[in-house]
């Protein structure tokens, strides 16, 4: 398992190398937190058992969404421009009296290397998206790595920068932010295994 204070990584919107700073460890999902163009970026690193492409294959499925996105209300495929590029719309229930929240994204996935399998996801405007059900989030990044570390086991890492809208006080949104890496890792761990 990843133990280090610090982390490097060498992609993130402004080219610059991204400092990541761990600040817990849940269900043996490790979460970062970094600090880009003043915005708080979150990630969360855990092994599977499974395939990295079962795994891609869930992520990929709005008919499963449900069984792993924390609060989803309701998702679908808007366009599949190839297999590999494609347009999702997502709603997310949120407390009251916070408005619900919803998403339009694209999906890009690259298979940089055998044994890593790399999603991209960042807002996008769309023709055919439906119009919003309270306040729109804006993904200025997403991305899941999806590494093989040997036949029956991966380790996925998920990181996100996104600003959700509207007007919430910072330490909900960290808060919030900080935990995601665990649910949606967490769930997508029980999905793999069903």
């Amino acid at each position: 398992m990843v133990s280090f204070f610090f982390i490097t990584i060498h992609f993130c919107l402004s080219g610059k190398e991204i400092y990541w700073k761990k600040v817990k460890v849940e269900n043996e999902v490790f979460v970062y937190r970094a600090k880009i163009n003043g915005k708080i970026a979150f990630r969360g690193v855990g092994k599977m058992m499974g395939k990295p492409e079962d795994l891609v294959s869930i992520i990929e499925d709005p008919s499963s969404w449900k069984n792993w996105i924390r609060n989803l209300k309701y998702g679908k495929l808007i366009e599949q421009l190839n297999q590999d590029h494609k347009i999702f719309y997502q709603t997310i229930h949120s407390p009251f009296p916070i408005s619900d929240r919803d998403v339009v994204y694209e999906s890009k996935i690259y298979r940089d290397h055998p044994k890593t399998i790399r999603i991209e996801m960042k807002s996008v405007e769309h023709t055919k998206a439906p119009k919003t059900i309270g306040v729109r989030i804006k993904i200025l990044f997403s991305r899941y790595i999806i590494e093989t570390i040997n036949e029956n086991t991966i380790r996925v890492t998920f990181e996100t920068l996104s600003t959700p809208g509207g007007h919430l006080p910072a330490f909900l949104v960290n808060w919030a932010s900080e935990n995601y890496p665990i649910s949606l890792l967490g769930g997508l761990r029980k999905e793999l295994l069903k």
